[in-house]
């Protein structure tokens, strides 16, 4: 064996207790000692079968290598497998020895499971309650294996006391005893809890088995201090007098319930809803009172409740006079020394306020004044009506219709008339349409849906038979009234496949209509869908969206770059179109500046900005500046000064926090008016911008004649600029011109960290664009930039 005897029997018995793989080499690396437990990781049963061979009989790659690494090994049955090896030198006396440690690969994985178990324990040592770990020793004690939280610290049970450790070595013998009890029935499968007093704390402890297939491995705990909750159920046991006060005087149902779903006992109120006396409760089911279609979902609550969980439900009861009520019914353990006794069932009349949530449901799908379905409930159902058109291959027809100059009747009239009118109105639309659908779209617009059509012949009768109901007048009060009506058809498949196009294209018909005289209905061809009649409906949408205030204003931050911080943002207007949703600016923009519109635009968005700054100074946030563009014909307007001047008192705002932003056109068409107008901005200490400076009439001698407060660079001079750029020479032109000029310059359109860094570099420190962050709503813009 080439080993000295007393090193051998040395290593004997240092190594066989030892749970490691281990075996000892002599210096010609023959095999001199291997322990039990790597005798059965090579399945050998006999240990002189190894002892005195060279180790390449079991490893395929060791003999020539003295390095710690993954070795190939056979067992054997020649079956092979990877160990990784760790190699330890020694001497014993003159004979020099190799200990191989060996761990499979699975082992390896295991001791990294196990770190991570450490890692996650670490982390679990600020939980509030507590949570433990058990798993049975080789004696079949019930031994601790982990202990975590804050719990387990206050009563003096920690990690550091408990691991390893049986309940019978730190707790009283009576309370290790109530621990064992249950931890027995634990490891035999069964989930259980129970109540234990420790340290003048009254704790809930839920015990859950873990399962390796159907056998238990070990069990998780959880703790929770049920101090408080124990004290008042004790109170309310100690103190019957009060509980029988507010059981006999609570306007609330209330029925206690046995485990078994028994009735023992009432209180008055539920005596007098049932129409029950005291004689009649031990012979009453609350089953029999509960419909059918609610039988099985309320027997699930209640076994729910007597494993020890609260419950809350809604249920609806008809009473005998068909009068449905509505409760919140609300089930709880009855826990009496530990043990749930039985179920407490309180039951709340919501029947208003479920009438209160049917009737709101209502309205949210019709509308009030006409009781017709609304713009909602019509869209959903022409979607609906599409998949079954298309499923069954069937025609559908969609009729917008507008009532003729009904703004002259309410202006006229009074909106009171007016309302009668449109109530009148749809009674009489309804006659006319049959089964199909109508509803009310908004003001005077109403649609009608026919869901399951021969073709136009269908539609166009139903439109002549709405025109010739109102060849007859409307009475109200002391007014006969005659009105007609504009129509618009569209049909699928033939004009549009989706929701969405086939109103517009309804909505393009109609707008056709009108402009041939009115009195009429139009179906759609194509040659109306040009730019022209786009525009005329787009030009009508958008009077409205200013009537209607459908805008909402979005906010992009401008930062300072050199810190990050965000020192004010551009006030951006978006279009949420009723019918199409979010409408890019591209697409009004252009045609409210052309039809004028954009100056109502432009005061609203003013208005909402000076809201909002106002919302955030009442809410305590900080206030950043917001600029606001301002078109040419609105800032050369003489008043646009005293505009500001009172929007400002108005809000009680200063004028620092309200920028104004123009082009540089705007400032080249009449010196006079925009030399006072300025002077009158700085005297209120509003700050002017030009914004998209260098793409118009470029001048920095304008720059120092109005003298402007800053410019905000294009953004097409920023993107994809560096030094070897394009832009590059104009962009840093354009910046130490106005710097020179002593103008703060800010850079649009950031988008990537090299134009960033490019800008840093040549002192340019304001910038905004997508790279900080892209315009958001308010809300969204507070959370991100103002409470972050």
């Amino acid at each position: 064996m080439n080993g000295n005897p007393s090193d051998i029997e040395y290593i004997n018995r240092i190594f066989n207790e030892l749970t490691d793989n281990i075996i000892v080499l002599n210096k010609l690396r023959n095999i001199l000692y291997i322990n039990p437990q790597a005798m059965r990781l090579f399945d050998l049963s006999n240990v002189n079968e190894l002892i005195g061979q060279p180790i390449n009989t079991i490893f395929v790659d060791l003999f020539d290598s003295e390095e710690n690494n993954i070795y190939t090994a056979m067992k054997k049955a020649n079956e092979s497998f990877l160990v990784d090896v760790k190699i330890e030198r020694v001497h014993l006396g003159d004979n020099a020895y190799e200990i191989l440690l060996l761990k499979t690969i699975e082992q390896n994985k295991l001791d990294e499971i196990n770190k991570r178990k450490i890692c996650f324990f670490d982390m679990m040592r600020n939980v509030q309650n507590g949570i433990f770990c058990m798993e049975k020793n080789k004696e079949g004690q019930f031994i601790y294996t982990m202990a975590v939280g804050k719990l387990l610290e206050e009563i003096g049970v920690g990690c550091n006391t408990l691991i390893d450790k049986t309940p019978s070595e730190v707790f009283p013998n009576e309370i290790a005893l109530l621990k064992e009890e249950h931890y027995k029935k634990a490891f035999k499968g069964f989930h259980t809890t129970y109540e234990v007093k420790i340290k003048n704390k009254l704790l809930y402890v839920d015990v859950t088995p873990v399962k390796n297939g159907k056998e238990v491995t070990g069990l998780v705990g959880t703790v929770t201090d049920f101090s408080e909750l124990r004290t008042t159920q004790q109170e309310l046991l100690i103190n019957e007098e009060r509980f029988q006060t507010l059981f006999k005087y609570s306007q609330d149902y209330i029925i206690i319930l046995s485990k078994n779903g028994d009735t023992i006992n009432m209180n008055p109120s539920a005596l007098e809803f049932l129409g029950l006396t005291n004689e009649d409760i031990s012979s009453f089911s609350l089953y029999d009172i509960i419909p059918s279609s609610d039988q099985v979902r309320v027997r699930i609550h209640f076994e729910q409740a007597t494993l020890g969980y609260a419950q809350n439900f809604e249920l609806g009861y008809n009473r005998e006079n068909d009068r449905e009520v509505y409760f919140n019914i609300t089930l709880f353990p009855i826990i009496v020394d530990s043990n749930i006794q039985g179920v407490y069932l309180v039951a709340k009349d919501i029947t208003e306020q479920k009438k209160n949530q049917f009737r709101n449901a209502y309205l949210a799908q019709h509308d009030e004044l006409t009781t017709l379905p609304n713009r909602r409930w019509m869209e959903s159902k022409l979607n609906e009506s599409l998949q079954h058109a298309k499923l069954q291959n069937k025609n559908l027809a969609v009729l917008y219709i507008d009532l003729d100059r009904f703004k002259s009747i309410n202006d006229t009239l009074g909106h009171y008339i007016g309302d009668q009118l449109l109530k009148q109105f749809a009674m009489r639309l309804v006659q006319c349409v049959g089964d199909n659908h109508v509803s009310r779209m908004g003001g005077d617009e109403f649609m009608v849906l026919i869901p399951d059509t021969i073709g136009k012949i269908e539609a166009t009768e139903i439109a002549d038979a709405i025109l010739k109901s109102l060849t007859r007048p409307f009475y109200i009060e002391d007014y006969e009234l005659f009105i007609t009506t504009s129509i618009g058809i569209s049909m699928f498949p033939s004009t549009g496949n989706d929701g969405i196009d086939l109103m517009k294209k309804a909505d393009i018909a109609l707008y056709k209509a009108k402009e041939f005289g009115r009195n009429m209905y139009q179906l759609y061809d194509v040659s109306m869908n040009n730019k022209n009649y786009q525009s005329l409906i787009l030009e009508r949408d958008l009077r409205k969206a200013i009537l209607n205030e459908e805008f909402i204003a979005y906010f992009q931050p401008r930062v300072d770059a050199s810190s990050g911080k965000v020192i004010g943002a551009e006030a951006l207007i978006r279009w949420n179109h009723p019918v199409v949703g979010l409408i890019s600016p591209g697409e009004f923009i252009p045609l409210a500046e052309e039809t004028g519109l954009i100056i109502p635009m432009g005061k609203w968005m003013k208005k909402r900005v000076c809201e909002q700054l106002v919302t955030w100074r009442e809410a305590g946030l900080p206030i950043v500046p917001i600029s606001v563009n301002i078109s040419s014909q609105r800032f050369l307007q003489k008043n646009f000064a005293m505009d500001i001047r009172e929007l400002l008192e108005e809000y009680n705002l200063e004028g620092k926090y309200l920028e104004i932003e123009i082009t540089e056109n705007s400032i080249m068409k009449n010196e006079e008016t925009v030399t006072k107008t300025l002077r009158e901005l700085k005297e209120l200490g509003v700050k002017i911008f030009i914004d998209d400076f260098g793409t118009g009439y470029s001048s920095f001698n304008y720059l120092k004649t109005f003298q402007i407060d800053g410019v905000k660079i294009d953004r097409s001079f920023i993107q994809n600029i560096s030094s070897e750029s394009e832009n590059a020479s104009i962009t840093t032109a354009m910046i130490k011109m106005a710097q020179h000029l002593k103008l703060d310059v800010i850079a649009e359109g950031v988008e990537t960290e090299g134009e960033l860094n490019y800008l840093l570099e040549q002192n340019c420190n304001e910038m905004q664009g997508f790279f900080f962050g892209r315009p958001c709503p308010i809300d969204e813009f507070e959370c991100n930039f103002l409470k972050g």
